[in-house]
């Protein structure tokens, strides 16, 4: 069951740091993520006659009820949003006891704003989040470090600000890109240590300042990051041509099958949440990521069995040890690869199309 001590009645998330605007909605939505009937999203241009019947209704079955209102027209600005700011504010007077309430706009709005007013009023709380500057940004960034078993030097953290500027989301997507490639160069038996809850925590370890540099280069992870998306998509071929492009453009193939590795191993965890009854939501609650890559990885959970990502991660570790040790070639192996798992997953979908849709088990040959 949710726990309503937890989940703030009327709460209202704004503000130009998307990235701390979508962690807010993602802790409001893990504390009710036990309701029966679970969350009820209202997304542009839902009508604000549903909104209000919504924010009224009387919940039949659990004991509460709740609201997310995400990027309203109301929170947006513009020339017509004046009369429909007053409005949403009035709606949020109908509001039952009983239903929890989050509005979130990823925009800051100003103190005078109808919206802002009328949470203040009726007893609810206000969360601005702007884009961190100086040492907040910095202290967020060694705290995120921190939580993924990463000590930046400050070389190092200076390099990953250059390159992600107060983009928080990329600054994330960075720190996993070195957290993937640390856990696949870890020395056999390192894990997380305990904490002092007796909780799991990841072992922190310094980063060397010149694989920073190697691994935080800007636009190429966005490229390199694509990859597995286009190998689980509906053309699989495009990824491992993809894959193969980045090699012949002189990409790191290191820096690819470690990107891959932690790709993979991040939806091998997925996989085992789904099996266990587990949601998109629990998804998101579990590895600590947005709402929107929980449910990506759900998707790709699902495109392939457990046992065809672990035998992806097996062979990019063969591959990895034998370019290191310079008995391949990285052009070879990696064409090898691609083109090996592409099959795999158009195998696999034919195996399910013939099995009514059931995941099935189709080995990389």
């Amino acid at each position: 069951m949710p726990d309503p001590a937890r989940t703030q009645p009327l709460l209202l998330v704004h503000g130009d740091d998307r990235h701390r605007v979508d962690e807010e909605v993602r802790l409001w939505r893990e504390a009710a993520a036990g309701a029966q009937l679970g969350v009820e999203v209202f997304d542009p241009p839902a009508p604000l006659d549903r909104l209000r019947s919504a924010l009224a209704e009387i919940p039949l079955i659990d004991e509460r009820r709740y609201v997310l209102v995400r990027d309203p027209p109301a929170m947006g600005g513009g020339r017509r949003a004046g009369g429909s700011e007053r409005e949403l504010a009035e709606a949020l007077e109908l509001r039952a006891p009983s239903t929890s309430v989050c509005l979130v706009g990823h925009q800051q709005l100003p103190a005078a704003h109808p919206v802002v007013a009328a949470v203040h009023r009726l007893g609810g709380e206000v969360r601005l989040r702007n884009p961190l500057r100086g040492r907040e940004l910095r202290g967020w960034v060694e705290q995120a470090a921190a939580s993924r078993g990463l000590r930046l030097p400050p070389a190092a953290l200076e390099h990953l600000l250059r390159v992600a500027g107060s983009d928080l989301g990329t600054v994330v997507g960075e720190l996993e890109k070195l957290s993937a490639y640390q856990a696949g160069t870890a020395a056999p038996g390192r894990g997380p240590q305990p904490g002092p809850t007796g909780r799991a925590r990841p072992a922190v370890a310094a980063v060397d300042l010149e694989l920073v540099r190697a691994l935080v280069a800007g636009s190429e992870g966005v490229e390199v990051w694509g990859v597995l998306e286009r190998l689980l998509g509906p053309e699989p071929a495009e990824g491992a041509a993809a894959a193969l492009e980045l090699t012949e453009q002189g990409r790191s193939a290191v820096y690819l099958i470690a990107t891959l590795a932690g790709q993979l191993s991040e939806l091998r965890r997925a996989q085992v949440l789904l099996a266990g009854g587990g949601s998109a939501a629990r998804i998101a609650g579990e590895l600590g990521i947005p709402d929107w890559r929980a449910e990506r990885l759900a998707r790709q959970a699902r495109t392939v069995a457990p046992e065809v990502v672990e035998g992806w991660l097996h062979q990019l570790r063969a591959i990895d040890v034998a370019i290191k040790a310079g008995e391949t070639d990285d052009r070879q192996a990696m064409g090898r690869f691609g083109l090996g798992a592409a099959r795999v997953v158009a195998r696999g979908r034919a195996h399910r199309g013939a099995a009514g849709g059931v995941l099935t088990d189709s080995r990389q040959s």
